[in-house]
């Protein structure tokens, strides 16, 4: 006597479920080698990254105490317009006052424009520390046959081996030791620049 078994789909699919995949499927899938990496603490820790932000340090404070000087320059400017309000005519007053703003407007806009050229300039020189960081992760990559990369901060849980962070500082230390900031690119002054204006300090009440 033949046994005849009917399968609805669920049945059907369990059993596809637990049939063997063909070898070609098989190959088609390769083993997950996993490793992981801080890239935020390679921009931090690394002796270039601290040289570029050593150098970023150096120019703010140099540029700031620029800035300082003209500032002060510009206070003693309005106070001694405040002692003259009373003294000088209408018309004098308000060309000593069209010239004080001008000169505020000027030092304004360059104050802007130089922070811009600045910080474009330690942009450009972490791109450059950042692209050979990422190339040495692909050789590490590369060696240890790993086909995934996974940043740090995404993980919960990892084996020790697998964090390469402390590598890939090392070898950039030895790879790239410093990279100059470049020369901040300030606009000659009444080219546009990008942000609202500062307001006019207050000389009238």
């Amino acid at each position: 006597m033949r046994v005849v078994v009917r399968l609805g789909l669920a049945g059907a699919l369990t059993l596809a479920a637990l049939a063997p995949l063909p070898a070609r499927a098989q190959q088609a899938v390769p083993p997950v080698t996993i490793i992981t990496v801080d890239v935020q603490q390679i921009l931090r820790d690394s002796l270039v990254a601290k040289d570029v932000q050593s150098q970023m340090d150096r120019r703010t404070e140099r540029y700031t105490k620029q800035v300082t000087d003209q500032e002060t320059d510009l206070q003693k400017t309005q106070n001694e317009l405040e002692h003259e309000r009373t003294v000088l005519a209408p018309d004098a007053f308000n060309a000593r006052m069209r010239d004080f703003q001008q000169r505020y407007d000027a030092l304004d806009n360059r104050v802007q424009a130089t922070r811009q050229a600045l910080q474009q300039s330690y942009n450009d020189a972490m791109t450059k520390v950042e692209n050979t960081a990422l190339q040495i992760i692909a050789d590490i990559a590369a060696e240890r046959k790993a086909n995934l990369v996974v940043a740090k901060a995404a993980v919960l849980f990892e084996a020790q081996d697998l964090d390469i962070t402390q590598d890939v500082i090392k070898r950039l230390d030895a790879k790239l030791q410093k990279v100059e900031l470049a020369p901040p690119q300030v606009p000659p002054p009444g080219s546009p620049v990008g942000g609202a204006p500062s307001p006019p300090p207050p000389i009238l009440h």
